[in-house]
């Protein structure tokens, strides 16, 4: 696994993890109890950047170990969503390698102001704080592919977890064009992850769902 840290980052500083039946991740001291983390809040998150002080981080893969799939996906002329960019530096690789149109969005304000201020000479690249579960301010079929570098497993060790899940998934379709691409970078198992993207059309208005099968899991 190639990353800009020796070890895997996860939303937890210690501890060990484990999800209860909702979904909801708990770090638990051997005594039973634990605490339900709210890795879908922005608070969370703000707090965490605060901290880290904007330091780089990758979760999961650097672009070098992802291009291949994300050039035989997306062509450098795509339009782009980068989903939970956090301070990676994923959409800054893309743009060295031919990629003009990248979409960063994350529910932090804290990362996406540090995001501009670094980023602010380098137009391919757009950064805005938004809610996942919530694009509106996209209009439909509004992008070529999306990626998904830990997003989804942060909400998944949230509380409401199946909820969020299906929401940021539909959003995620309503935004694609026709023959658009999510790439799912996830930790998850894909029998955990699947019947996510293959929910019932009835939880949305579309009448038609486009590919959301490019899953890379490890």
């Amino acid at each position: 696994m190639s990353s800009s840290s020796a070890a895997p980052m996860s939303p937890s500083r210690g501890g060990a993890e484990e999800e209860d039946e909702e979904g909801a991740a708990r770090t638990s001291d051997g005594s039973g109890g634990g605490t339900v983390f709210s890795y879908g809040e922005a608070g969370y998150w703000d707090a965490r950047y605060v901290e880290e002080g904007g330091a780089p981080y990758d979760w999961y893969q650097r672009y070098a170990a992802l291009r291949p799939f994300v050039r035989l996906f997306a062509p450098p002329a795509s339009r782009l969503l980068m989903i939970g960019c956090g301070s990676a530096l994923i959409s800054e690789d893309m743009v060295a390698d031919g990629y003009t149109d990248i979409m960063n969005i994350d529910i932090s304000s804290v990362v996406i102001e540090m995001m501009r201020k670094k980023y602010f000479d380098i137009p391919q690249l757009q950064y805005m704080q938004m809610d996942v579960r919530d694009m509106s301010i996209f209009s439909d079929e509004s992008f070529d592919c999306a990626i998904d570098k830990g997003t989804l497993d942060s909400l998944m060790c949230g509380v409401e977890a199946p909820l969020s899940a299906a929401r940021m998934v539909l959003e995620v379709d309503r935004l694609l064009k026709p023959g658009g691409v999510f790439m799912l970078i996830t930790y998850g198992d894909p029998s955990a992850r699947v019947p996510h993207l293959n929910q019932p059309q009835d939880l949305g208005s579309r009448e038609r769902r486009k590919d959301l099968s490019s899953i890379l899991s490890h």
